[in-house]
């Protein structure tokens, strides 16, 4: 089983949500043979800009060495996205939202006829059979209010590429009262997983 082990914290050792993907990978590899694929979107991912999007839209063998060079973080993503079967994901709240390196990942993850396509009805989803487990922390934002705007966003990004399969782990308004259960559903999800 290949695992896609992406963090986007920006804290190290304080990180819950880092400590808690760790859990989960490591968890699972005790209950059965994985291969994990480690990506950490906070060390710096690109934004999108004009000539990456160019470079999107130009067939490959068009493109000058300027495009193929930019589109380079772009096409690893990709292909580890396309080559794991399930992805652990850790995304903290700030501001009510995703870090910005997070959603520089899904806009590089996120690229026609690469990951999805348009057909006469509409956009179709090109990474199937995919698992995602979601670790989603936060200080004072609560999963599933009227101010979790992140839960929803990720979810559609996620079907819009073909991904059905999404999971979240509520590591929300976190204490560590809560670890007891966060615990338990990492067992749980693990256990299912290596069925």
């Amino acid at each position: 089983m290949k695992v896609w082990h992406i963090d986007s914290s920006a804290r190290n050792e304080q990180s819950q949500s880092k400590r808690l993907t760790k859990k989960f990978v490591d968890t699972l590899a005790q209950k059965t043979t994985i291969e994990s694929d480690v990506l950490d979107v906070s060390a710096g991912l690109p934004f999108l800009n004009d000539l990456m999007v160019g470079s999107y839209f130009t067939p490959d063998e068009h493109r000058t060495d300027e495009q193929k060079a930019v589109l380079e973080p772009s096409n690893r993503i990709v292909e580890s996205a396309k080559e794991s079967d399930v992805w652990v994901m850790g995304v903290p709240v700030y501001n009510f939202f995703a870090p910005a390196s997070f959603k520089a990942f899904i806009d590089l993850l996120c690229r026609a006829k690469e990951t999805f396509y348009y057909s006469e009805n509409g956009p179709v989803g090109l990474l199937e059979n995919k698992k995602v487990f979601v670790v989603i922390a936060s200080g004072g934002t609560q999963i599933g209010s009227e101010q979790d705007f992140l839960t929803p966003w990720l979810t559609h990004c996620l079907n819009f590429v073909g991904v059905k399969d999404v999971q979240f782990i509520n590591a929300d308004q976190y204490t560590p009262e809560k670890e007891e259960a966060i615990n338990q559903q990492i067992e749980a999800m693990t256990s299912e997983l290596a069925k």
